[in-house]
Order: C-alpha cells, then sequence, then structure tokens
C-alpha cells in the first residue's frame, strides 16, 4: 500500500501579516486604511453672531484645533488629512462684504512640534462670502437692501507624509471671518444687519497602509 507523506504549508508573511497564538494568519490593524483621528470642533461663542466690523486681517477667530497622531506602527505611513466644513449662513447689508477663511497648517517629526500659526491673511486653504451693492439714493445714503446667504457643507483632503515609524504628525486648525473694507454703519438706509452661522468643522485624520519590507516564512 501506497504512503502519502504530509507536507505542513509554508507562509511567508511580512509586517501587514502576523500568526496568531492558533498558528493561523491574521491581517494586522494597521494593514487597512481606518481613522486614526477624528474631532468636532465647534464656532466660538454663540453660532449666529453679530459680527462687529472686523475690518483689518485676519478678522475675527470662529473655530481653534490641534489635532495629532503618533505613528507606532512599523512601516511608514502616508495620512489624508480631511476636513469637513458645516454649512454656513450669513447676513450682510447693502453696501457691505463678509469673508470666511480658513487655513490649517502641519509637522511631521518625531518631537511633538506646534505647527505654524495658521493666519490666514496671506495663505489660506478656503475662503467664501459675498457682498451686496445696490448703489445711493440722492444724498448719497445706502438704499435698503439686505442679503441672506448660505454655503453648503463641504469637504477638502490634503494628503501629507510618509510619516515614519515613531514620527507624529500634528495639525492646527483655524476658521476667521473678517469683512472687507470698507464697512458702511449706515447699511440698509441706517439698519445693518451684519451675522454670521459656522456651527462647526470636522477633521479627521486617515492612516493608509503601506507594502512590507521584511519578508518571512
Amino acid at each position: 500500500m501506497a504512503v502519502q507523506d504530509w507536507t505542513e504549508p509554508n507562509v511567508c508573511v511580512d509586517e501587514n501579516i502576523g500568526v496568531d497564538s492558533a498558528g493561523l494568519l491574521v491581517i494586522q490593524p494597521f494593514a487597512v486604511p481606518r481613522v486614526v483621528a477624528d474631532v468636532k470642533t465647534l464656532g466660538t461663542g454663540d453660532t449666529a453672531q453679530t459680527l462687529f466690523p472686523e475690518t483689518a486681517l485676519p478678522g475675527r477667530m470662529l473655530k481653534d484645533q490641534k489635532v495629532g497622531w503618533r505613528n507606532e506602527t512599523p512601516l511608514p505611513t502616508m495620512v489624508m488629512i480631511r476636513v469637513i466644513r458645516a454649512s454656513k449662513a450669513w447676513i450682510t447689508s447693502n453696501p457691505n462684504a463678509i469673508q470666511f477663511r480658513d487655513r490649517w497648517t502641519y509637522t511631521i517629526d518625531e518631537d511633538d512640534v506646534t505647527p505654524e500659526l495658521p493666519i490666514t491673511t496671506g495663505i489660506y486653504n478656503s475662503q467664501t462670502g459675498s457682498a451686496i451693492d445696490l448703489g445711493t439714493n440722492t444724498v448719497a445714503e445706502p438704499n435698503p437692501g439686505v442679503q441672506y446667504a448660505w454655503m453648503d457643507g463641504n469637504a477638502q483632503d490634503e494628503w501629507v507624509g510618509p510619516i515614519a515609524p515613531g514620527e507624529k504628525l500634528n495639525v492646527w486648525y483655524r476658521e476667521y471671518v473678517w469683512t472687507p473694507p470698507p464697512f458702511s454703519d449706515n447699511a440698509n438706509k441706517n439698519k445693518p444687519l451684519h451675522k454670521v452661522q459656522s456651527p462647526f468643522t470636522r477633521i479627521m485624520l486617515w492612516a493608509f497602509p503601506a507594502q512590507g519590507t521584511l519578508v518571512a516564512g
């Protein structure tokens, strides 16, 4: 009678694949795309606040948030910064204007280094707003007129890295609102309305896996 030899199968593994205590193959948690940070930053003060004439940049700060993540995996990792902005609403009067600006900065280092202050005076990631001009009457007073405006929520991504094992990604986000000059205090025929509403911004850090470099088995 023929005798068949049994050969124990061998499987190669790398940093993304391991073997559990029962000898079964397992995928490491860091081998799949995953959210490593998820923060919701709220607007400062009332969300429907009166905007006094902030005619100098950067304007009035609405949001200020820091978030970070340290790569504790054995592989370099690319990270996607995802900024999700809630819908905004604002009211302005003839002949004034309102503008939102936001910006984020980041650092990648083994030490816990604070990113550059994300002032929006010259560099910014997004802007939105509006103005209204309905002219004046015969004595140069602004004609009555109020503009109600809003913008849908939106998202913006930025890829950063790779972040080496042991390094930390720090992100600093700020949002400002200002009034492009000049501000007319007799707008809407001496009944100015000038308000903004920017409830929250969500900041997510997505870590994405890298190909392994060491193969064993």
